[in-house]
Parts: C-alpha cells; sequence; structure tokens
C-alpha cells in the first residue's frame, strides 16, 4: 500500500522506514519492518494488512489472520474508513464473512472515498451472502454519484441473487448504454436470460469483437467469446457457437496457470491416507440416527448440487448458507498453513496429526450465527469434496452428500461454463476435463468405501427423475424425514449466487440431460478420453 495522505508526519516517516525492507525481498525483514510499524502506530490498518500478507507468503496463517483482523480493528478505532475496500477483500481471503458485513454496515456510506468504492463494496457484500444490503447500498450510492455502468453492473448482478431476472437485464442494458464495450454485462445478459430475438445481441458483441479486436484485454475478448457461444447456442448455430467457446476456453487455458498433474497426485495422497480414516470412521460413536447438525453438498461444479441445495433448504429444519470457505479456513487454522482446495500432497502431509476437535470447533464456532434456529446448516461448497475424509474424521455430526452426473453431461457443462478467472482451471480443455473428472469419480468411491455413515453419493438424473424417492432417502440419510412439497425448487426462494442462479428459478426439468449430444463431434476428443478411463 502507498502512502496515505491522512497519515502525520510521524506515521509518514515509520512508513518510509519500511521500504528498504521491502526492496530487499527478505521476508522475515519485511515482517519485521512491519511488525515495528504497528507497534509503533497501532492505529494504521495498511500496517496491519501489509504485516498480514508477510505472515502468509512466510507460511504462517495464524498470524497472518490475526493481522488482517488487528487492521478492521485498527480501520474502526481510527475511522480510517478509506481502507475497507482492501480491509474486506484481505478478509474475505480468511472467509471472515460476517466481520465484512458488520463493517460495510457501520461505515458512514456518504464518505465520498467509500462511495466511490461502492461497486467493490457490493461486490463484497454479495460475495458474503448480504445480497439485500449490498442492494440498498447501491442504490443510496446510485442516488448521489453520476451514472456508471460498474454501478449498474453490481445492481444487476444482486437483482440476479434475488431471482429480479427481468430487472437484472434491465440493469445490464443499462450498463451496456453507458459503455457498449462493458463485455461483463455481455456475457451476463445471455447467461441470464434467453431472448427470443438474439439477433440484435449478436450482432453488438460481434461488432465489438470486429472494431476493438486485440484492442481489448484478453478477458474482455474471452466473456465477448462466451457471450457468443451462449446466444448462438440458444438458437441452434451450433457449429458457429462451437467456434467462440473454443476460442473463450483456449483463451482461458493460455492464460492461467492450471497443473493437472499436482491434482492428482493430492488426490492420491488423500486415497493413501484412506486407511488412518477407516480407522476413525469405525471410532466414530452411533449417534441413534440423530439428525445431522451440518450437511455438505459436494460434487463437480454444474452436477446439480444447487437443485439438491434448494430442496433440502425447503425443509423446515435446514437452512443453507450456500458456498463457504470455513471448513478449508478451519483446516488452515489447525495446520497454520494457507489451504485452498484442491488439495495438495504438502497439505495431505501437513494434516497428519491433526487435531481435529480444532478444526470442529473453528467450523462451528464461524457457522453458528448461520444455522437461524435450524437444526441443521447446508454447506453447499462443491470443493468440499476434497476435504470429505476431513470433514468425516472431525465432526461425526455431519453427512456429505455428492453429486454424480454423466460424464459427458458433466464436463461439456463445466466447459461451456465461464467461472472466475483462476477457478476450476481444468474445466478449459477437453484432456484436463476428462482426467479431473476421472480423479472427482474415483475419490468419490473411496470416500463411499471409507465413510459409509458419512458419505453418500446421488445420482443428478435420478433426482430428476425421481425426486421425492432421492429426497426422501437423502433425507433419512441425514436423520431426518421427507416434507411433502420439499422437492418444488419455486418453493425456495432464497438468494442463489451459483452459475445455476437462473436455472433454479424455473422447475426441475430434464433439459441438461444429454445436451452434450448436440456438440458430440467437437468433443469426440473427450467421449474417447473419458471411455478410456472406463466412464462415457
Amino acid at each position: 500500500m502507498e502512502y496515505d495522505a491522512s497519515m502525520s508526519v510521524q506515521e509518514a516517516d515509520i512508513w518510509g522506514g519500511v521500504r528498504a525492507a521491502e526492496a530487499s525481498g527478505n521476508l522475515s525483514l519485511i515482517r519485521a519492518a512491519y511488525q515495528e510499524v504497528v507497534t509503533k502506530v497501532p492505529d494504521l490498518p495498511a500496517a496491519w494488512l501489509k504485516l498480514g500478507q508477510a505472515s502468509l507468503l512466510e507460511g504462517s496463517y495464524r498470524n497472518a489472520l490475526d493481522a488482517t483482523l488487528e487492521a478492521a480493528n485498527a480501520m474502526r478505532r481510527a475511522s480510517r474508513w478509506q481502507a475497507l475496500p482492501h480491509v474486506g477483500r484481505q478478509l474475505l481471503r480468511f472467509d471472515e464473512r460476517r466481520l465484512v458485513r458488520e463493517l460495510i454496515e457501520e461505515a458512514d456510506w456518504n464518505n465520498p472515498l467509500l462511495l466511490s468504492e461502492s461497486a467493490v463494496l457490493a461486490q463484497q457484500l454479495w460475495l458474503v451472502g448480504a445480497d439485500d444490503v449490498a442492494l440498498a447500498f447501491l442504490e443510496h450510492a446510485m442516488r448521489r454519484l453520476p451514472a456508471h455502468h460498474l454501478l449498474h453492473y453490481s445492481k444487476a448482478e444482486v437483482l440476479s441473487h434475488l431471482g429480479r431476472l427481468e430487472e437484472s437485464e434491465i440493469e445490464h442494458e443499462l450498463a451496456i448504454k453507458l459503455n457498449p464495450m462493458f463485455s461483463m454485462s455481455h456475457r451476463a445478459l445471455a447467461y441470464l436470460h434467453p431472448t427470443q430475438d438474439s439477433g440484435p445481441r449478436i450482432e453488438r458483441i460481434k461488432e465489438i469483437l470486429r472494431t476493438a479486436g486485440e484492442g481489448i484485454g484478453v478477458e474482455d475478448r474471452i466473456d465477448l467469446h462466451y457471450a457468443l457461444f451462449k446466444e448462438l447456442d440458444g438458437i441452434d448455430a451450433v457449429d458457429e457457437a462451437w467456434e467462440h467457446l473454443s476460442a473463450g476456453a483456449g483463451l482461458r487455458r493460455a492464460n492461467q496457470t492450471y497443473d493437472q498433474g499436482r491434482e492428482s497426485r493430492g488426490i492420491d495422497a488423500l486415497i493413501r491416507d484412506g486407511s488412518r480414516a477407516q480407522v476413525a470412521e469405525l471410532d466414530v460413536l452411533d449417534d441413534g440416527g440423530a439428525a445431522a447438525r451440518h450437511v455438505f453438498v459436494v460434487g463437480m461444479p454444474r452436477s446439480g448440487t444447487t437443485v439438491l441445495d434448494r430442496m433440502l433448504g425447503n425443509h423446515s429444519d435446514m437452512v443453507s448458507a450456500g458456498e463457504l470457505n470455513v471448513f478449508a479456513r478451519s483446516l488452515s487454522w489447525a495446520i497454520d498453513r494457507f489451504y485452498e482446495p484442491p488439495v495438495t500432497e504438502a497439505i495431505v502431509q501437513a494434516a497428519v496429526g491433526l487435531d481435529d476437535r480444532t478444526v470442529a470447533a473453528r467450523y462451528g464456532e464461524a457457522t453458528e450465527y448461520l444455522r437461524a434456529g435450524r437444526k441443521s446448516i447446508i454447506d453447499k461448497n462443491p470443493l468440499n469434496i476434497s476435504n470429505a475424509g476431513f470433514i468425516a474424521r472431525s465432526m461425526p455430526d455431519a453427512r456429505i452428500i455428492c453429486m454424480v452426473r454423466d460424464p459427458m453431461d458433466t464436463c461439456f457443462s463445466n466447459l461451456k461454463e465461464p467461472f472466475s478467472p483462476g477457478a476450476y482451471g481444468y474445466s478449459y480443455s477437453q484432456d484436463d476435463l476428462a482426467n479431473h473428472y476421472a480423479d472427482f469419480r474415483r475419490l468419490a468411491a473411496h470416500f463411499e468405501q471409507t465413510h459409509p455413515k458419512r458419505f453418500k453419493a446421488v445420482s443428478y438424473e435420478e433426482l430428476v427423475a425421481q425426486p421425492r424417492a432421492q429426497l426422501e432417502e437423502v433425507m433419512a440419510f441425514c436423520g431426518g424425514e421427507y416434507q411433502q412439497g420439499q422437492e418444488d425448487l419455486a418453493r425456495n426462494q432464497s438468494p442463489v449466487s451459483t452459475a445455476s442462479k437462473a436455472q433454479v428459478r424455473k422447475p426441475l426439468n430434464r433439459n441438461g440431460i444429454g445436451a452434450w449430444r448436440r456438440y458430440a463431434g467437437k468433443l469426440e476428443p473427450l467421449r474417447r478420453r473419458l471411455e478410456a478411463q472406463g466412464f462415457a
């Protein structure tokens, strides 16, 4: 962080003293320099953030988290609200969702520095599930600021989470009117709300690509190619749609680092650790069939996890908390290393001798406020498939439900979804997709064998074909009973921010089953690779 004009002369002198340490590149010196700064000027949030970053790079998760929490305290004490976007961003790395919401709610919404960061702060609010606060904040800001495409885009995203899809479409169009080349709204419109007459939307996106060419950034081009794929797919222009899907996926794959071998080695390590996990399973006392206090819905993205989550969330004893990162962060605290799934060999090794009670206690403390008086909390983070063994070991009151979908449908659905940069890196190459799917299935099979009382696989196709029968089985597995109408997706009006946010607002249907067949010729390399690994 740079020099802050609100600093005193003393603070500026001290701040200047850390530059030599930073120039050295020595992490120990950098951390020590910032430790000296916060000792002398404890109300400087920027220094606490820097200390946290240095601690994280040095490998200490606990010190990094403590410093980040102190940054929030310093900001509050000194009313340095200009630091809020930076503090919020770092708190999100630690999944401190409740604190992020509290800080933004208590800040002065009329502060010009905060208003200038309205789009960023609104995004932080929707990332922590506070869509209602985000909408109120954006409407407040939009009454006080000149029209800006980022504000309309942010409002559109929040409205889509709330299920107000037509209003969301209007806001995206306003964003495009203010900035015709704003690729994120072009993409969002294509995935959000199909139109009977997509011609005008298709032509305006093509015009941007024709006229701007290489003059727009890589991420913008990726967004526009995916938008064209979705629009063209909607009018059954399969060959042209595929061209744009291939272009967008190719650009994303070329501009991010993904190591499929590293991911497979992490899964190998988890499976090798299975003998200990199985012993832990046998050591768990029978809970007498009591209702699970924690339910984890896992699987590959786009495999029906959101559908099942919303069906379960219709039960009067269950509440969905969305896609939490709390378990990975609880594990990070226990091993004192930052861990972000998928798991690696190093994390599996670090977890040997893990204090399971510490993990469970931290997870429980971090999620209890979300319970809302219900018996069970649903945590629907697909990436928790990597954590299933750790969850079963540390939380005897948890049940893990893994959605499994047809291999080709799963992989194609991942391929055509423009995930956030850096997320799900396997999803932009047919070979990577096939290898990842095979790894996922062998890991799921391993947990089914080693944790039969804690881990259950559910077929997406069977859930769609016989929703009541499948829900009865799932509820029994969770120690509860099916409730009449629980499978009705339209009953669940809670916000949803996943890639399925538009689809799950519609009645349950079979539209996605076999969807890959329209592109069968294009997907032949994927089919052959899956077949060679025992699938498809």
